[in-house]
């Protein structure tokens, strides 16, 4: 994995050599590319970003630890309303707790998928995404007695414990902020080692990268006359304020295992993730699946209930019309009624000539006729009538007629109607053909 330095938006890249221990810097992206990605093994294509802090905004949250976890990744990011431009719910957050201190960062995702995209377009992979405070030593004396202080041409930085350090844009403002400040621990900046460097690292360099020229040809580095100028002004205002200065030999230094640090703002790049439309889309068309899906299984439930029901039913009638005869269940019902009910529909003559006479005798009456049952020798209907004369007059009738007719069950109901039960008798025709012979 590379580990790359991004002091300021617009800066020259620094990159940590291994095998000296020192920073040395590029022009870009490309440039990274063209030295580097052929380096060794594929794997140098991966690298670890320490971006500028002045683009993380930090906030220290006196709410305990419950209380941030039921606030959730939502409710940290409104944490963040009063001070950032971007709209919150694009802010990427990540915590730091120091004994029961809650630190809590931002970064806009933008920023985030604009690093990502730079090194894309030159075949390079960002896995690792740390603010670059973090490559300072961390200070022995704790509550803000003693800062780590480091200042080049791109960029100023400071770190005043393990979890706690920024991106500083004017030192006097922060003599104010750290009240209890007696020591600044100053480090030299990469930009003068890397000039102070001999003749015989840059060929070390040479003989490490095959067929590639050395860094030091490939860049410009003659300010570090304007960086000397701005560490004297700085150690002058520490004087001023009377405190302790030390410069250290050590220059900044990345970390051993970034990946895990809890500051790493490392996301996936957008084009592997869903849009939020589509992912609310989605929600929407798996909720309606699977309510159709849940209504489907239960009609098909309540189908298969009406079947059993059904078939229940069907053998009980069946056994009504036919107590002798069990209904089979490996033969299809249509196939053993279709014999009976062609029998059974074939109505004698007789009792359709019987009711040929009776049917204009009702409609000529003001009767009025129900629940005609055929029997084998009878017909048997029920009249209403609005009196009780008028069924005995209409049975006379058809005893008029020759018809065997005889009234029965007479009752009356509360709207003052009555109805009767009328049957009448049928010979068949083969019966009074023999009774002729």
């Amino acid at each position: 994995m590379l580990h790359v330095w991004l002091r300021a938006q617009h800066s020259p890249l620094a990159v940590w050599h291994e095998d000296i221990k020192q920073w040395q810097l590029i022009d870009g992206w490309q440039q990274l590319h063209d030295i580097y990605g052929s380096y060794k093994t594929n794997s140098q294509k991966s690298v670890c970003l320490y971006f500028p802090s002045s683009h993380v905004l930090q906030v220290d949250s006196e709410l305990n630890t419950a209380q941030l976890k039921q606030l959730g990744m939502s409710g940290k990011q409104y944490l963040f309303e009063e001070t950032s431009l971007t709209p919150v719910e694009q802010l990427a957050i990540r915590q730091m707790t120091e004994n029961s201190s809650h630190h809590l960062y931002a970064l806009a995702q933008s920023d985030i998928e604009s690093w990502q995209q730079s090194a894309k377009l030159v075949g390079m992979n960002i896995v690792t995404l740390l603010p670059d405070f973090l490559l300072l030593p961390i200070p022995e004396e704790g509550a803000g007695q003693q800062i780590i202080l480091y200042q080049d041409q791109q960029t100023m930085l400071l770190r005043q414990s393990l979890h706690q350090g920024m991106a500083v844009s004017y030192l006097p403002l922060i003599f104010e902020r750290f009240p209890h400040l007696s020591e600044v621990l100053l480090l030299p900046a990469i930009d003068d080692i890397f000039n102070d460097s001999n003749d015989a690292s840059s060929n070390g360099l040479a003989e490490d990268f095959t067929n590639e020229p050395v860094l030091g040809d490939r860049i410009d580095l003659t300010k570090s006359t304007t960086t000397a100028s701005a560490s004297t002004q700085t150690a002058a205002m520490i004087a001023e304020h009377q405190l302790l200065l030390t410069t250290l030999p050590i220059a900044p230094k990345p970390l051993e295992i970034p990946e895990r640090h809890a500051l790493n703002f490392f996301i996936k790049s957008t084009d592997s993730q869903l849009s939020p439309y589509l992912r609310v889309a989605m929600m929407v068309a798996l909720s309606a699946l699977v309510l159709q899906m849940a209504t489907d299984g239960v009609q098909w439930y309540q189908y298969k209930a009406a079947t059993a029901a059904t078939k229940t039913e069907i053998v009980a009638q069946y056994q009504v019309w036919f107590p002798n005869e069990p209904l089979s269940t490996r033969t299809k019902l249509q196939v053993q009624l279709q014999p009976k009910l062609r029998s059974d529909s074939q109505a004698p003559d007789s009792h359709i000539a019987v009711l040929a006479r009776i049917s204009p005798l009702i409609k000529q009456s003001s009767l009025r006729a129900q629940a005609l049952v055929m029997q084998p020798s009878a017909l048997s209907f029920t009249l209403i009538a609005p009196d009780r004369g008028s069924l005995d007059q209409f049975t006379n009738t058809l005893v008029s007629q020759g018809l065997n007719a005889k009234l029965e069950q007479v009752n009356g109901n509360e709207q003052g109607q009555f109805s009767g039960q009328v049957t009448v008798d049928v010979v068949e025709k083969n019966s009074s053909v023999s009774n002729k012979g």
